[in-house]
């Protein structure tokens, strides 16, 4: 699997989350301390607002690319 088709799935996942959902998403990645972003993602993971998003919250924090490339998604769907 190439990056654009990663970054096509990435992108519909990213669209199938309710916007609301989208800015909570956002506000977490963009969270600059280490400690307050991952106590951030056990918040939102223990909610269950969006338990989809659990492990791909998980995988950006151990990915800075990835978590890259959710922030400007994130960014451009907010638009």
């Amino acid at each position: 699997m190439g990056i654009p088709e990663i970054e096509h799935r990435l992108r519909g996942l990213v669209l199938g989350i309710p916007a609301p959902g989208r800015a909570d998403l956002l506000r977490v990645l963009t969270i600059r301390d280490d400690g307050e972003r991952a106590e951030s993602i056990g918040d939102l993971h223990r909610s269950g607002v969006l338990p989809s998003t659990a492990e791909l919250l998980i995988d950006a924090e151990e990915d800075p690319y990835l978590r890259a490339v959710l922030v400007g998604m994130l960014r451009e769907t907010s638009r």
